[in-house]
């Protein structure tokens, strides 16, 4: 097959872990493929060997991302012949691009928890987004949450293709560290996070007398300042560390490292982290927000309610599993591959593809 990859979007965060793994892994199961990623021109994200199509963006990205897919891509979808178009996030040409395209669907958080988004933040997604709910010939959903979310908010949808895969975790099988030899690790680069509340509850925890270990707070950003605030506040300097974005290779060590993995999410599209700790070995503890409770399958120590008692509670559980318990956790991480999430999304690309369709108008027409 020949694939149009909008990968436009995959500068950081989430998006850019999962565009990295998808087409790292794609090579490999795959060669046989001929992938056309599409990416911001300079941006230092590998593509593994696929053919790689530089765009340049004028202006702030959030407006001239959509002006840039718009123009390009149909042009090379039309020069290279190509099969289909997988748009890693939905923002992509406002357009038809003329051939089949699926879209992969993270979240609705922008539709969910509105307040967590600036008014043209919303604005943007809800043009952009919408846009590509209605173009779309079949979704790629992240989780069953997410697949849910989207029918339920955007009912056109239903009556397109749409499948539910999930994120592999296997990439962190090569992540330097010991497990349990750092602090634990809590994020707090969006708000959904809650990073507020975690160190609340390692608050909670000193005046309690609960034994937990120290704790770093990772991607703290512009709210690095009121974190640090807060943590001395609270007195926990010293045993609290709150660090903005560590270098990709000190991220993996110090995450690796991580006496526990604390994510108290309230709003999740598949919750990542959680699997990457379970299958390092790490015990995980997090909020009951769905996706996340689909992902965990059970192996994670849930809070019991949002607040800072609870969590801390959770964390103090979690640090008493048992070893049995952690490589239950390890074995159920493990089924989480980046091939099977490259077969998976393979699968409704070829399905869509015209050769697809016409197999099956052929066999329709045939009786078969």
């Amino acid at each position: 097959m020949r694939i149009l990859v909008d990968a436009l979007a995959a500068e950081y965060g989430g998006i850019r872990t999962y565009v990295d793994n998808l087409l790292a892994t794609w090579a490999a199961v795959h060669p046989e493929d001929e992938l056309l990623v599409v990416v911001p021109q300079g941006l230092d994200l590998p593509t593994h060997g696929h053919d790689r199509h530089e765009l340049r963006l004028r202006g702030p990205a959030a407006l001239a991302r959509p002006m840039a897919q718009t123009r390009s891509l149909p042009g090379i979808a039309r020069a290279f012949r190509a099969d289909a178009l997988l748009a890693t996030m939905p923002s992509t040409a406002l357009v038809r691009v003329g051939v089949p395209t699926a879209v992969v669907v993270h979240d609705l958080r922008h539709e969910l928890r509105p307040e967590q988004f600036s008014r043209a933040r919303r604005l943007v997604r809800a043009v952009s987004y919408g846009r590509a709910y209605a173009l779309a010939d079949g979704f790629v959903a992240v989780s069953g949450r997410t697949l849910d979310d989207l029918h339920r908010l955007h009912p056109s949808t239903r009556s397109r293709p749409g499948v539910v895969v999930h994120h592999g975790a296997d990439h962190v099988r090569d992540w330097p560290g010991t497990p349990g030899s750092g602090p634990a690790v809590a994020f707090a680069h969006h708000s959904n996070k809650n990073p507020g509340l975690v160190v609340d509850a390692w608050a909670d925890a000193r005046r309690r007398g609960l034994a937990l270990p120290d704790l770093l707070v990772l991607g703290a950003g512009s709210v690095r300042q009121r974190l640090e605030d807060r943590v001395s506040a609270s007195g926990l300097d010293g045993r609290v560390r709150v660090a903005s974005y560590l270098p990709d290779e000190e991220f993996r060590r110090a995450f690796a490292s991580a006496a526990a993995v604390v994510f108290p999410s309230d709003f999740e599209g598949f919750g990542l982290p959680v699997l990457e700790g379970m299958l390092l070995g790490i015990p995980v503890v997090a909020g009951p927000d769905p996706a996340v409770v689909e992902v965990a399958g059970g192996h994670a120590v849930v809070m019991q309610d949002w607040t800072p008692t609870a969590l801390a509670e959770a964390v103090a559980a979690a640090m008493e599993l048992p070893p049995g318990a952690l490589a239950t956790a390890r074995d159920h991480a493990a089924g989480f591959t980046w091939a099977r999430s490259v077969e998976q999304t393979r699968e409704l690309l070829a399905w869509l593809s015209p050769r697809s369709r016409r197999r099956r108008r052929s066999a329709r027409a045939s009786g078969g």
